[in-house]
């Protein structure tokens, strides 16, 4: 966790580790919340399901036409891995088959939304009637978000999910067990990787929403108070970090 300030006005900035096998608790991050008097965090609790779907099917171009015969073959593979077929994705653009298949591995080996950090967060906020703003306004901002991607970085999307399944899901809790007790370095190897295999998906789904940061933050701290926002845990990580954006704007930001 991190701590930004500006005079006595300051901001808690946390990583989030995802779904997780095990539920997530923490006093200490408990406390910050009690503390802060505002939620910050990157999605509004609406279900996206039907634009995702409106702008994340494109029937005149099929998932596999998107994609070289190797990469093809690697999708089918890790589709039958989380028990889907190829069939059940070729209707989608790549961007959507990213986040079904990467919600698909996760749910098959045990790894549970209600069990990460932001899921108990959110409830604890909810019941300390602390007003909750997103870093994305509403679903369709995020759909609009994603269907706004370039064709390479689509296509990082779903490779960069691909990987992950590759992996498997003792390299996912390896990833998880790491980041919770504050070993930084596989999320930023894996942040490095993303760069340099796909960097057109890298520029867009950290280094974009990345520089955007600092002009809410500003207004958080020339409010006053104390206000906890959690991101993704990749944003926190690597040389375009969100930390990096803040000092750059001329925030204090230190590790807690």
């Amino acid at each position: 966790m991190w701590e930004v300030r500006a005079g006595s006005a300051k901001a808690y900035l946390f990583g989030d580790s995802g779904p997780l096998r095990a539920p997530w608790r923490s006093a200490r991050f408990d406390a910050a919340l009690a503390d802060s008097q505002a939620f910050w965090k990157e999605t509004p609790d609406t279900s996206a399901r039907g634009l995702f779907l409106a702008k994340g099917i494109d029937p005149a171009r099929p998932l596999s036409t998107w994609l070289m015969p190797k990469d093809q073959a690697r999708v089918a593979a890790a589709v039958g891995t989380v028990g889907l077929t190829s069939a059940s994705l070729e209707r989608f653009r790549p961007w959507l088959a990213a986040v079904v298949l990467d919600s698909s591995f996760r749910s098959h080996f045990g790894f549970k939304q209600e069990n990460g950090p932001e899921h108990a967060l959110v409830a604890a906020a909810k019941a300390g009637a602390k007003p909750i703003h997103s870093e994305f306004a509403d679903v369709a901002e995020i759909v609009d978000y994603f269907a706004g991607f370039s064709k390479a970085a689509e296509v990082g999307a779903l490779m960069r999910a691909v990987e992950d399944v590759e992996a498997g899901p003792d390299a996912a809790q390896r990833d998880a067990d790491a980041w919770a007790a504050g070993d930084q370095g596989p999320a930023t190897a894996k942040v490095r990787g993303l760069n340099r295999a796909y960097p057109d998906y890298y520029q867009a789904i950290l280094v974009a929403r990345n520089h955007r940061w600092p002009p809410r933050f500003r207004s958080m701290l020339d409010g006053g108070g104390t206000t906890f926002v959690l991101v993704g845990g990749d944003h926190l990580v690597g040389p375009d970090s969100v930390q990096n954006q803040l000092a750059a704007a001329g925030m204090r930001v230190r590790r807690v």
